[in-house]
């Protein structure tokens, strides 16, 4: 699209993985290293009174470095649009995980909320507080690694974190009793109050403060009255309890949450803070770099640390992250040095872990093809990057008109493939694998039809209008706003017999906790038809 050609000499993009109220975030792969990473396009038009929050948000992604904080690679702007490069969290937000599991065991919570505190208290360490922390903003990498995001509602009071605020803001199901009465506030204690909303939702799989309306909602968050389920233990209920304070002075500090008896359960001992000097500069990649871009490496040295977020950091960062996953350091495509700007033949570059080098002349760009070395979508021929000048991919260069005539011819058997390539049907259920079963709840039924039928009928009693597009219901609930899909789709089972039928879930846009409910009382009343 021209609107992002900005972005075309750098990144491939490839398809939405995630949608907002003034943003949306695509998969792209990064040309020169080949790796995926997630790219939030927002229209300025559109910002309106968010564009401060962006502003803010990128301000604090550019000063924290931490390992469970999603990182920032690169900031491109043009006059219509932000373009925010970060790291790509494949698993998704830790809210589908619950969903998914119903809810958390102690173990796995306790694995997730260490994580979470970990990155919590190294937020306040440096003088920030999120104001906004919920399942939403927790991302899971392929790891199963918490990547906090979404910094647009956090703060740095300048007098520091004994500073009052003033500011209402946040989810109103995770908001503190002083954020609901109005009155002046610390941040790092409305952050507790919100970590202990998470630690019941992960332990529960639902909210202790829970009502469609908003009045009744903050009169049970004043109480501070919830439910406590039977199978909680006595140190995760304490250890709430203490969290879910309503006098803030009572609530529990930080300090003691950090090394709190449930949270150090196991042998795991106080929860760290600080993540090393992410900053620092990892020779290996700068030599890499260097070579690459035909400059030194104290000079390519001196601009990684002025820390622009401009290519050359993205490029780094990004090269760091291969090393730390344990795979070879190159640069594949053949820009021209931003020093020396005479032509040159194309070398890639390639380093092993095990430090051995490898030159290859006129080699085609590798893709990375994400977590593992496989890309879900078609590769598209790339182009190098427009900040580092593309310089010729062969010692002898393709003429002018030949490289017309040959894209042209390109771009013909293109559209005709696509003129080839049969469709979608709209009347045959798809067929899911993988990790797209991942929100799918699957039937006992072999009759796809039977179970669109019943899903109709659910949504009917509980007074959801919806639409159909073949085997896709998207339904719309008015209070609280809220759309979401459930497409009918088979589930392949073992050989020599027909596959399962299954309900696939998404959430389009709106409340996530109303979004559970209305999915479980659905396909509860369709299991019941």
């Amino acid at each position: 699209m021209v609107r992002y050609s900005v972005l075309k000499d750098h990144y491939e993009l490839e398809k939405t993985i995630g949608c907002g109220g003034f943003a949306k975030v695509k998969l792209a792969t990064h040309i020169l290293t080949g790796e995926k990473v997630a790219i939030k396009i927002m229209n300025k038009l559109n910002l309106g009174d968010d564009l401060p929050r962006v502003k803010l948000e990128i301000k604090a992604l550019k000063s924290l470095s931490h390992q469970h904080i999603c990182r920032l690679f690169q900031v491109i702007e043009n006059e219509t649009h932000c373009f925010l490069v970060m790291e790509y969290c494949s698993e998704g937000e830790l809210f589908d995980h619950i969903v998914e599991r119903n809810k958390l065991n102690e173990e796995e919570s306790r694995s997730f909320f260490r994580q979470i505190v970990s990155a919590v208290a190294y937020l306040h360490s440096v003088g920030y507080v999120h104001r906004d922390l919920k399942p939403e903003n927790v991302l899971l990498d392929t790891d199963q690694v918490v990547k906090l995001i979404d910094f647009g509602l956090c703060a740095k009071p300048k007098g520091g974190l004994n500073s009052h605020l003033a500011t209402s803001c946040g989810s109103p199901t995770y908001a503190a009793p002083e954020l609901v009465v109005g009155k002046v506030y610390l941040g790092a204690e409305v952050d507790i109050w919100s970590m202990g909303v998470l630690l019941y939702a992960l332990l529960c799989g639902c909210l202790p403060f829970d009502d469609n309306n908003i009045d009744r909602l903050y009169r049970k968050i004043l109480s501070g009255n919830y439910d406590e389920p039977e199978w909680l233990s006595l140190g995760s209920k304490q250890l709430i309890r203490a969290m879910l304070q309503v006098d803030p002075k009572k609530r529990i500090t930080m300090d003691k949450l950090m090394r709190h008896p449930w949270v150090t359960a196991g042998g795991l001992g106080l929860v760290i803070k600080d993540s090393g000097n992410l900053h620092a500069i990892d020779e290996e990649c700068l030599d890499v770099m260097a070579r690459h871009y035909g400059r030194t490496a104290a000079d390519l040295r001196e601009e990684l640390t002025q820390w622009r977020y401009d290519g050359v950091t993205a490029t780094y960062l990004l090269l760091v992250t291969r090393k730390r996953r344990g795979l070879a350091l190159r640069l594949t495509a053949p820009p021209r040095s931003r020093l020396n700007l005479g032509p040159s033949t194309t070398t890639c570059v390639e380093t092993t872990p095990e430090g051995k080098e490898n030159r290859r002349r006129g080699a085609k760009r590798l893709r990375s093809p994400g977590l593992g070395d496989e890309s879900p979508v078609p590769t598209k021929q790339g182009r190098c990057s427009r900040t580092l000048t593309p310089v010729a991919a062969t010692p002898s260069r393709t003429p002018t008109s030949a490289r017309k005539v040959l894209g042209s011819i390109e771009r013909g058997l293109t559209r005709m493939r696509h003129m080839l390539t049969p469709r979608v049907r709209d009347d045959q259920p798809t067929v899911l694998e993988g990790r797209a079963l991942r929100n799918v709840s699957t039937t006992s039924s072999r009759n796809p039809e039977h179970v669109l039928g019943q899903l109709r009928h659910a949504l009917d009693s509980k007074g959801i209008p919806c639409k159909q597009r073949g085997f896709t219901l998207r339904g719309k609930v008015a209070t609280p706003k809220l759309s979401f899909e459930l497409e009918v789709c088979l589930v392949p089972v073992a050989a020599m017999q027909s596959p399962l039928v299954g309900v696939l879930r998404k959430r389009l846009s709106g409340d996530i906790w109303c979004y559970k409910r209305v999915c479980e009382e659905v396909l509860a009343l369709a299991a019941s038809t």
